[in-house]
């Protein structure tokens, strides 16, 4: 009875030592999971120098090559990860919907000021210049 004692006793020692080893090996194949833990910060008011998204969508866009002649409208904003608008899709060309042409044009090749409480977009480009630039797609 002595042996089955101790040879029970060795194989619960073995196994203790052993699961360690085992958990370790379990952890280095489970993927890991991060988790972010962060406060929400919220905002009151629109600071100067801000726009709300609305006052861009739906705004008419102007061309400086073209004494301001209207040469389109925003329908969307494209926003990068870090959560800057990278560029305007403009609607250009057509009439009454048909035949018109969606064009991204890079943020930083706009001018955009505030005019008599109206936001005014305007672009260097002719209205020919836009019609032959690349259409914008959207997703990749």
């Amino acid at each position: 009875m002595k042996s089955l004692s101790t040879a029970l006793t060795g194989s619960l020692f073995t196994l203790a030592l052993l699961a360690p080893g085992a958990t370790a090996l379990a952890d280095e194949h489970e993927p890991e999971t991060t988790e972010m833990h962060m406060e929400a910060s919220f905002v009151t008011h629109k600071s100067a120098g801000h726009m709300e998204s609305d006052e861009l969508v739906g705004a008419n866009v102007k061309s400086t090559a073209e004494e301001d002649e209207d040469i389109g409208s925003v329908d969307k904003l494209l926003i990068d990860e870090s959560g800057q608008v990278t560029a305007l899709v403009l609607s250009i060309g057509g009439f009454l919907g048909m035949g018109e042409k969606d064009i991204a044009i890079a943020w930083d090749s706009l001018d955009i000021t505030h005019e008599d409480d109206d936001l005014v977009i305007r672009v260097n480009a002719t209205q020919d210049a836009l019609e032959n630039a690349p259409e914008y797609e959207g997703e990749e």
